[in-house]
């Protein structure tokens, strides 16, 4: 049954690598790095797709010999939900949202504005989202935390994750194991919390939520599956970003003098970019973001102070 299915993708031109005999993590393109993500594809009695921002054209390839009966998506980035519209037009799926985006998901003008200032939304709209082949899209239901997905032989449980985006979601396969963890990518730059909802402090919570669980296969939307002992070893590194950041922030604030926030920005400490070489808009309010909510950690430790100007000093090492 699972080499059959391993041939239906393969002999459409897209690559999966099989789970198990029914789960399929399906490559998307650029090495399904931003702005792709991996699909999950559970080729059971009925067929789940999880996320659709492997590439339009993988999304017409799948439809061609299979027919999708439900998506569920995993949170509102678009490079995890630009072909939802696609599978529309062709299947018509069930298509699942988390309750807590639910108001913005689908919606290219409502993303905009959740995502960057107001003076940015027209250039996310109009650089990020064509790449990705986003289009406005409705969806059927909403889902929380707990929620379960059955397909027959496999069935789902929503595990609510925020810190990347306040909607963010595992899901998890309680009978195989397996943990499909979308953004919480063990990728080598570390998480990424670059809205302005995204929380750090969340986000390191909802990590220990994952790592209680007994996942024996470990699903993310950048990368390749893993399996145990290596799944705790890439977390371990994975959330040691937290920890270096705050430390490499901490050194770029001095003692004796007072430095602003665009100053920090422009060192670029989380991107390493040179934003004189290189200006971009959306990175920067991306670092800022993230910088900013370090600093604001900082000062809670009472490691640095602010002033009321917005600029920050060390109080002690």
């Amino acid at each position: 049954m699972g080499h059959m299915h391993t041939r239906v993708f393969s002999s459409s031109g897209v690559k999966a690598t099989q789970v198990t005999d029914t789960i399929y993590v399906i490559q998307g393109n650029n090495r399904a790095r931003s702005p792709f993500s991996n699909a999950v594809c559970v080729l059971d009695r009925s067929t789940l797709l999880m996320d659709s921002g492997c590439g339009l054209d993988i999304i017409r390839q799948v439809c061609s010999r299979c027919r999708i009966d439900a998506v569920v998506l995993s949170h509102s980035h678009p490079d995890h939900t630009s072909g939802t519209w696609l599978l529309q037009a062709l299947c018509d799926p069930d298509i699942s949202v988390p309750r807590q985006g639910s108001d913005s998901i689908a919606l290219a003008e409502e993303l905009a504005l959740r995502f960057v200032e107001h003076d940015l939304a027209q250039l996310w709209k109009e650089t990020y989202l064509p790449v990705t082949g986003f289009r406005d899209f409705t969806f059927t239901s909403q889902f929380d935390d707990g929620a379960e997905f059955s397909t027959g032989r496999n069935r789902f449980i929503a595990i609510h994750t925020p810190g990347h985006l306040a909607d963010h979601y595992c899901l998890w396969e309680p009978d195989e194991k397996i943990l499909v963890g979308f953004d919480i990518d063990l990728s080598p730059f570390g998480p990424w919390y670059g809205n302005p909802e995204s929380d750090p402090g969340l986000f390191r919570k909802s990590l220990e939520k994952i790592r209680g669980l007994p996942a024996e296969v470990y699903v993310s939307s950048h990368a390749r599956p893993v399996k145990q002992p290596h799944f705790m070893k890439r977390m371990r590194i994975y959330e040691s970003a937290f920890r270096e950041r705050d430390e490499a922030l901490l050194s770029m604030v001095p003692r004796d003098a007072w430095i602003g926030i665009e100053e920090i920005v422009e060192l670029s400490p989380i991107y390493k970019n040179d934003y004189r070489a290189h200006p971009d808009k959306i990175m920067r309010f991306g670092e800022r973001q993230m910088i900013c909510k370090h600093l604001a950690g900082l000062v809670n430790q009472e490691l640095i102070a602010e002033d009321t100007g917005g600029r920050f000093r060390k109080i002690r090492s």
